[in-house]
């Protein structure tokens, strides 16, 4: 007995060491469910059952006005990874990286390719990982380019902060997909945890069956959500971290009904996003002030006491490095596989200012993998027979209105658009001159077609490839330098053949300190471009 008293105390004291070099910077855990508006208790939907996010709104800040910059996910998690709008860097496309087969999810004469990002522009955990956290992402990806090989300690299914190394906090990404807008058909035979008869429909929607039905398996994958987020949570408060973890959870678009996914309305922009500080910091707080995902790099690093870097074109709201509040949220959509609609937005606290470039087409775009959904070909059923109201017809009306004005605070589902009302004039102009600010500043690139920015990124068709590093011998004992005709490269190495494991590539930030005879092993990474060939050195 008394032996397993002293082994225990050992065992514990030897946690206290490990989490008192942690503590130096907080571990971050991001758990990203997909697809989903703000359909939670917390945030006042009174059909949800997400006991555990209700919870989690009590133990930290709530946002409410938090923006994805387009209502479908890869475009948005190429925000996500780099601070900047997906128009912006030829990323406003839905998926351009990720092949179908046979090419059929892209519109004629696109083949697929990568955005290659600006010279400079990192995915934003490359400063995590140089500033000494082991990062992790589970698994998702979908950024339009290929994760780099510098961007992750660890990128797979199996990828956990578990793994980390004792004297490093962690930064860990997990991706619930049980709420993905396939998951509606997908799950459509599970049990249900909500009575379709309860289901409160917006306005756009049709009393019908069906209809109450794949709203009621949304409601029923969002509970199975709420508990996978909380597993999750457990894991990092039974390793003894909960108190020196920030957990970050939100959805990487709106949706994922008609109406909600893709589209540039409330419904398919506006996401949950909830922190929780391990001290009760801002304990219970729900936060107003207008928040973009092109803000969400930005405020990670300046949580972790990061300056951002000066591309990033959004700005911290949390953190050392925290900003003021933000007057403006944008965004801008484009290809959902092989259909197009260029559209662009600004939404302030109050109003939504919507641009229409291609007016002759309707907000409801016949997209091939959305019409799997019955709820979905149920509405298309019923405006062919003319059984869809007035309102129910607006997302299928074509053409359209150039330009569209909704104040959002008397008119929540965006119905009447008031674009022509006097009484609004001072604000359309207000909301119409930062769009165009906005969009002169930034859309150069989303102002071309995909097909000439996919031969900006990939010149007659090819990719580019980054040059081989090269190896510059600083002064003795101080280090290995390594350098890269390619403008922009980072590094990946490997000692011996291996990082921390023999798949393990570390991150190069400063000259490496090599023992004799020590084996150095070297790649140069760009985005967008193929990894160079690798390069060895031995230490004389």
């Amino acid at each position: 007995m008394k032996k397993s008293i002293i082994n225990s105390t050992l065992l514990f004291s030897a946690a206290l060491a490990q989490n008192a070099i942690a503590h130096e910077k907080p571990n971050i855990l991001c758990v990203v469910c997909e697809d989903i508006s703000p359909f939670l208790g917390c945030y006042g939907d009174k059909v949800a059952i997400t006991p555990n996010l209700d919870k989690f709104a009590t133990e930290g800040v709530r946002f409410n006005r938090m923006y994805t910059t387009v209502g479908v996910s890869a475009p948005s998690r190429a925000a996500l990874i780099t601070g900047m709008y997906p128009s912006s860097i030829g990323a406003d496309q839905m998926r351009n990286y990720s092949p179908y087969p046979n090419d059929a999810g892209f519109p004629e004469g696109v083949k697929p390719y990568e955005v290659v990002l600006p010279v400079g522009v990192k995915c934003f955990t490359e400063f995590l990982r140089t500033s000494g956290y082991y990062c992790t992402n589970n698994s998702k990806t979908d950024y339009q380019f290929a994760p780099p090989l510098t961007a992750w300690d660890e990128c797979s299914k199996n990828a956990h902060w578990k793994n980390k190394p004792n004297d490093k906090p962690f930064f860990a990404v997990f991706n619930l997909e049980v709420t993905h807008e396939s998951q509606i058909w997908l799950r459509a035979n599970k049990p249900l945890v909500v009575d379709p008869r309860k289901i409160i429909l917006p306005p756009y929607y049709p009393e019908d069956p069906i209809v109450r039905q794949d709203m009621a398996v949304l409601y029923s994958n969002i509970n199975e959500m709420d508990k996978q987020v909380q597993k999750l949570i457990d894991e990092v408060k039974v390793a003894g971290l909960l108190e020196n973890t920030i957990i970050i959870f939100y959805s990487d678009n709106g949706g994922p009904m008609p109406r909600g996914k893709r589209a540039l309305y409330e419904s398919g922009t506006r996401v949950p996003f909830m922190v929780r500080f391990p001290d009760g910091y801002r304990k219970g707080e729900v936060e107003n002030r207008l928040c973009s995902f092109v803000d969400i790099p930005a405020s990670i690093l300046s949580l972790t006491g990061i300056k951002p870097p000066k591309y990033m074109q959004g700005q911290a709201f949390l953190g050392k490095f925290s900003t003021k509040s933000r007057d403006y949220v944008f965004g801008a959509r484009d290809r959902f596989d092989t259909v197009i609609d260029k559209m662009g937005y600004v939404r302030d606290a109050k109003f939504r200012y919507i641009r229409n470039y291609m007016p002759e087409k309707s907000n409801y775009l016949p997209n091939t993998y959305r019409l799997q959904m019955p709820m979905m070909r149920r509405m298309v059923e019923l405006l062919n027979k003319d059984s869809l109201n007035d309102v129910q017809k607006l997302w299928f009306k074509a053409p359209r209105p150039i330009e569209e004005f909704y104040d959002v605070d008397k008119d929540p589902h965006e119905i009447n658009n008031v674009i022509n009302n006097p009484v609004y004039k001072t604000d359309i102009d207000r909301l119409r001159k930062a769009y165009n600010t906005w969009d002169g500043k930034y859309n150069a690139l989303w102002k071309k077609s995909e097909k000439e920015c996919s031969e900006i990124f990939f010149p007659e068709g090819k990719q580019q490839v980054a040059q081989k590093p090269m190896v510059k011998l600083t002064k003795k004992d101080k280090g290995v330098t390594l350098l890269s005709p390619t403008k922009g490269a980072s590094y990946a190495y490997q000692i011996n053949g291996k990082g921390l494991t023999n798949s393990h590539w570390f991150i190069y930030s400063k000259p490496i300190l090599l023992k004799k005879g020590d084996i150095l092993s070297a790649i140069a990474v760009r985005v967008g471009f193929k990894n160079s060939e690798k390069i060895t050195y031995t230490q004389q």
